[in-house]
Order: C-alpha cells, then sequence, then structure tokens
C-alpha cells in the first residue's frame, strides 16, 4: 500500500478564486454538438489546469523513475496535491508542503530509533505530537497552518511503516523529502511557465467589484431602501471583503508585480474593513433620523454626516489604491504609514484543543488495534486515520465531510485495480504507461477546480495513484492490494468514528460559540488602557472574520433584526470601532472627558463580560455615555479623517463617535437630553 500524504482541499478557496477562470479556448467550428455539450459542462479553466496537472504529475512521475528513487508514486501524488488554478497558491502551497515534510521526517527520525523497542511509548509520543500540531496550526487561519499539520501526519506516514525495520528510517525520510520535493517542482514549474494564471487577475476583479458593491450600498442607504436589503448587503460584503483578505495571502508568492507591492493591497483590504462599520453606522444612522426630533436629531445627523464624509473618503482612498495595483506606473494617493501586516482571522482555542485531543485519541485506539492484533498494514490504518482527522479539523462537523472524502478515494481503488491486473502486465515502457493514465487522469482532474467537486476529485486521484503504486519494477499482489486499501477503510471509519463522538458540535453552539468570542473581545479591548498598543485592525479583522462565519453557518435562514445571532456580528463590529476610536481621543481629551470616557470603557467591558443582560448595568453604562455626550456638545463640527481617525481621534469627533456607541449599544433608548445627562 502506497504512503501517500494528503493535503488539505481548498474547495472554499476554489469558489473565491474560479468564478473568473479562464477556459481553456477550442476551435468551434467542426465540433460536433455533443462534444460542444459535453465542452459547456465543464467548470471554466477546468480542461486547461488538467492538462497542466497531469503534464506535471507524468512528468514528477517519468523523472523518479529515471533516477531510480525508491517510491516515485509519493512525486506524482504531491503534483496534483499542491496544485491550485491560481500560480501564486500553487506556490505557496509548495513551500509550507516542503517546510512541513521535512518537519516531518526529522520528528520520525528522531523517535524511531529512540522508542522502537516501546511500541507504546513510540505510539503516545507520535499521537501526543500529531494532536499538538494539529492543535497548533488551527490557530492560524492563514496557509501557513498547512505547515505543522503537515509536520504532524507526514512523521505518522514515516514512523508507524518504519517500526519493522528502525534501521532505515533515515533512508525512508530522505526519499520521502526527496519525492516530495520533486513532485512540489514539477508542479511549480508548470503551473508558473505554461499559461500561468496569477492570484492578481481573480482577486483584481473581486477588489473591482467589491467596491462598486459598497458603492451601491452606500447609494441604497442614501434613498432609504429596506432595511432586510441593507443587511443582506452589508452581509455579503463581509464575506466578500475576508474571502479577499484570504486570497491576498497568496500574492508575496505570486507571478504578478503585485507581490512587490503587498503593502498597498493590505492597506486596500484595511479599508475595505473599515469601511463596513462606517457604512452601516451610516444606515443606522439614517434608520433612526426617521422617527427623531429635537436636539437628538441634530445629533444624529451629524453623527450621519460624519459617516457619510468618512464613507466617501475611504471609497476614495480605496478606488486609488486599487489603480496604484492596476497600473505599473501610478503611485499610491496616501503615504503608507500605518501599521503593517495581514489582516488578523478569528481562531478558537476551544476548539483547536478539543482537535488535537480528538486526532491523538484516534491514533492510540488504532496503535492499540495495530500492536494487539498484529495487523501488517495497520501501520498504514494509523496514519491513515491521522490524516483524515487532520484535513478537515476546521469544521464544526467533520464527519460527512471525511465520510464523502472517503468514498472518493475509495472510488479510485477500482481504477486502480483495473489498471493495475488487467492493463499494466501488458505495458512496456513509459510513453505508453503515461498514454494510458492520461486519459482517467485528465477527466478527475477536470474536477479539480470545481468548488463543490474539487475535494473528492482530489481523493479520486489520491486513491487511483496510490492503488497502483508504480514503481520502477512491476509487481501485482492482490492480497497486497487488498489488504492495503482495507487499511483505508478501517481508517475512514476510525476518523469518522472518533471524530463524532468527541468534536462534532452543533451549527447553533457554533454560532454561540462566535458571538461569545466576539464579546470577550469587545470587552477586552475596552478594558485596555488608551497606549495598551492594542491594534484596533487586528480586532477589527477578527469581528469581521466572525461576522463572516456566523453568516455562513446561518446560511439563508431568515433573522429577525434583533436575534441575537443575526444582529450580533453586525452591531459588534460597529462597536469595535466605537471603542478603537474612544481609546484613541483619550490619548488628546481634556481630563474632565477623558474621565468620562474611561467610565464608558469600564462599562462596556462590564457589559459585554456579562452572559445575560443585566439592567442595572445596562442603565448605569447609558447614563455613562450621557455624561460623556454632555461634555463634548461645546466642541468644534467634526471632520472626516479617512483611515488616520481610528489611531488619531481628533477631539471634535467624540461627540459623533458617542452618538454611534450610544445608538449601537441602546438604540431603543430615550433620545439624549441635553438639560439632565445623568
Amino acid at each position: 500500500m502506497a504512503r501517500i500524504d494528503p493535503f488539505p482541499p481548498a474547495s472554499r478557496f476554489l469558489a473565491i478564486a474560479m468564478p473568473s477562470a479562464p477556459a481553456l479556448t477550442l476551435p468551434k467550428p467542426g465540433l460536433p454538438g455533443p462534444v460542444r455539450a459535453v465542452l459547456a459542462l465543464l467548470p471554466p479553466g477546468g480542461l486547461l489546469h488538467s492538462v497542466k496537472t497531469v503534464a506535471a504529475g507524468l512528468l514528477a512521475l517519468w523523472i523518479a523513475l529515471w533516477v531510480g528513487l525508491p517510491m516515485p508514486f509519493w512525486a506524482m501524488t504531491t503534483a496534483f496535491i499542491i496544485t491550485n488554478p491560481l500560480a501564486g497558491a500553487t506556490r505557496s502551497r509548495a513551500v509550507y508542503r516542503l517546510g512541513g515534510t521535512v518537519i516531518g521526517g526529522a520528528v520520525a527520525v528522531l523517535l524511531v530509533p529512540m522508542l522502537v523497542d516501546w511500541p507504546e511509548l513510540l505510539s503516545l509520543a507520535l499521537a501526543l505530537w500529531l494532536g499538538g500540531a494539529l492543535a497548533v496550526s488551527l490557530l492560524d487561519r492563514s496557509p501557513r497552518s498547512y505547515v505543522l499539520m503537515l509536520a504532524g501526519y507526514t512523521s505518522t506516514l514515516i514512523a508507524f511503516p518504519a517500526v519493522d525495520r528502525p534501521e532505515a528510517i533515515f533512508d525512508l525520510a530522505t526519499a520521502r523529502v526527496t519525492e516530495i520535493v520533486l513532485g512540489i517542482t514539477c508542479s511549480t514549474l508548470v503551473h508558473s511557465l505554461f499559461w500561468p494564471r496569477s492570484v492578481a487577475s481573480a482577486l483584481g476583479p473581486r477588489l473591482r467589484g467589491w467596491l462598486a458593491d459598497a458603492r451601491a450600498w452606500q447609494a441604497d442607504i442614501g434613498r432609504g431602501a429596506d432595511p432586510a436589503a441593507l443587511t443582506r448587503d452589508r452581509r455579503r460584503l463581509a464575506v466578500d471583503a475576508i474571502e479577499c483578505a484570504q486570497l491576498a495571502l497568496h500574492v508575496p508568492y505570486d507571478t504578478s508585480r503585485w507581490r512587490e507591492v503587498t503593502g498597498v493591497l493590505q492597506a486596500l483590504l484595511r479599508r475595505m474593513l473599515l469601511l463596513l462599520p462606517v457604512l452601516s453606522g451610516l444606515a443606522d444612522r439614517r434608520m433612526a433620523l426617521r422617527g427623531a426630533s429635537g436636539a437628538w436629531a441634530g445629533l444624529l445627523e451629524e453623527s450621519a454626516r460624519l459617516r457619510e464624509d468618512q464613507a466617501g473618503a475611504l471609497l476614495a482612498e480605496c478606488e486609488g489604491l486599487l489603480r496604484a495595483l492596476e497600473h505599473p506606473a501610478a503611485s499610491p494617493p496616501i503615504a503608507l504609514d500605518e501599521p503593517r501586516g495581514a489582516i488578523a482571522f478569528h481562531a478558537d482555542p476551544g476548539t483547536a484543543l478539543l482537535s488535537g485531543l480528538s486526532v491523538t485519541v484516534a491514533t492510540l485506539i488504532g496503535c492499540a488495534l495495530w500492536i494487539g492484533t498484529g495487523w501488517v498494514d495497520g501501520g498504514t490504518a494509523v496514519a491513515m486515520t491521522g490524516v483524515f482527522c487532520c484535513l478537515f479539523a476546521a469544521l464544526d462537523n467533520p464527519v460527512p465531510s471525511i465520510l464523502r472524502f472517503g468514498v472518493a478515494l475509495m472510488c479510485g481503488i477500482p481504477l486502480s485495480g483495473f489498471y493495475l491486473f488487467a492493463v499494466l502486465p501488458g505495458v512496456d515502457g513509459f510513453v505508453p504507461l503515461a498514454l494510458l493514465l492520461s486519459f482517467p487522469l485528465l477527466v478527475i482532474g477536470v474536477l479539480l477546480v470545481h468548488p463543490r467537486w474539487g475535494a473528492l476529485g482530489q481523493a479520486m486521484i489520491i486513491g487511483t495513484c496510490s492503488g497502483l503504486a508504480i514503481q520502477e519494477s512491476f509487481s501485482a499482489d492482490f492480497a497486497h492490494f487488498l489488504n492495503g486499501n482495507l487499511a483505508q477503510v478501517v481508517a475512514i471509519a476510525l476518523a469518522a468514528g472518533t471524530t463524532a463522538a468527541m468534536r462534532t458540535i452543533g451549527q447553533d453552539m457554533a454560532v454561540a460559540r462566535l458571538v461569545r468570542r466576539m464579546r470577550r473581545e469587545v470587552a477586552e479591548l475596552a478594558a485596555r488602557g488608551p497606549r495598551a498598543g492594542a491594534s484596533p485592525f487586528a480586532v477589527l479583522g477578527r469581528a469581521t472574520d466572525r461576522l463572516v462565519q456566523v453568516t455562513q453557518r446561518l446560511g439563508s435562514l431568515p433573522l429577525a433584526g434583533d436575534a441575537p445571532e443575526g444582529e450580533a456580528g453586525l452591531k459588534e463590529v460597529r462597536v469595535v470601532m466605537n471603542v478603537a476610536m474612544i481609546q484613541a481621543l483619550r490619548a488628546t481629551a481634556a481630563p474632565v472627558l477623558d474621565a468620562a470616557l474611561e467610565q464608558v470603557l469600564a462599562g462596556i467591558a462590564g457589559h459585554y463580560s456579562e452572559l445575560r443582560a443585566d439592567p442595572a448595568r445596562e442603565a448605569e453604562l447609558l447614563r455613562a455615555i450621557d455624561v460623556a455626550l454632555a461634555l463634548t456638545l461645546d466642541l468644534a463640527p467634526p471632520r472626516a479623517t479617512g483611515i488616520a481617525g481610528l489611531n488619531e481621534v481628533p477631539p471634535e469627533q467624540g461627540r459623533p463617535g458617542l452618538v454611534a456607541l450610544r445608538r449601537n449599544l441602546f438604540p431603543a433608548a430615550p433620545a439624549f437630553a441635553p438639560g439632565d445627562p445623568a
């Protein structure tokens, strides 16, 4: 049985990248009608991507056979696993995969000779290493997380099959790294040199479309569109903004010039995130003005004007930054002296720890079965159990995905069996072998770019390549073939069963966890001092990411505007910006106002720390906001400051900021009365 190393499928990423993927241009005249109908069903760019991927896989296989590597099918499988329609994403996956493989091989070389005489201790050490590596990797939702995840299960893929010959562990690890490097190199070269598609070509139109949608949202607010439509607009924009931020993580490895101006791209993404609470706040103020009167109406109008000016300034900056990205001769419209770095994403330490514990227990159960039964291929079953647990650990309920992936993997086994026992015995030479393998691999490869079927197509290719286990000399052993593939069936059952028992949570529970984490971070931000050094952009990025995750989990279910799961996130993103502005305002506020703002922040920290509503605490917080608001009534009218206003807030913005905070926290409270703030 082949010892393969499946890479986490990126079906969600493919859904981001594929809408504008280029199709393979084929001459239409002369093609029969049925052929044109079949081509019309193919996903955009699917045929071209499949041709390049199969070429890279066969090239890796040929070189591995030519130089005499012990298990050349590893090189071919690697070329299929790391492939991506975007050249930059293929390169980034190559770098992370290489790093994880080297670390995993080093761990195997370290542990096997040391503990091979104590199977229980070796099993425990590898299980703990795998669980710890997975838990830490889940704390980073960028592609960098692949390094530790791969390091975890690569060590088991090398170590467990080597326990019966520990003296060869170094040679096995070296061969593993060599063959994977070969597969990585072939895939990277083919996708970078032949009709490469850059990340910029996919990200640019999405950014341009996002700005157009933001302009449309602003126009809808101005003409008083239906609140439900406005809520859908901001939810969709939040999802699109986070998807753009995730896609941008591959830009440093891209083939376009965008990799040289990643600072401009990150500046654009930060303004996109800031636009969400600004436009959302503008919609809230416009809606509140419909029934307001007196001094409170004037304050709401002032806050709305400021948000409208800020939105205009941010949109202008976004469009200028996008022009600087798209046109090499253009320069950024502003000085990029703001904090550098990528957008921060949400991480759930509790789920990460539970996932690590789950894969540790599954590995130990598999080791107990292996040691107890003496099964020859038990090591393969244990190693694959860890792989299946790791691939889908980020999901709320990984079990359906594990089962679907396993079924697709097993669908490749009959194909490999047919080739292994009926076709390959009569093949002599690499060229006939490549021609015979090309047809099924090309057909399955078309699925790799499909957002729904991509992961299943990848599993079928893994099952086919591992089942064939092509080596320099042909050897077909039906008992070994059946026994090795039975190990994968056992691995699927063990991974799914252990995960179902320890790891699965429902959608409602997942949303509740996200809402609690939102509230906790708002409380932590409010409790920090004005000079604590916290990055408001990091908090804003995580809050927006949580909003996106809540939206994706709730799907298209109808939500009441005041439902906790419906409004949480939409409101918290605005509150995060309000709290960050108040923290920055304290640095320049007069002592009396600074003391009042401190009371407001303390009340916010207490309010968001409570799991249940406390009417007395809420009334106290409302009074504190009104006291601080009364102290700002004599300040000059505010002016829009763009993104700089999140770090350096002029005193005159304190009044509309407090108005926004009052509306976000207490939308149903009586109108503010300037004469009696207490």
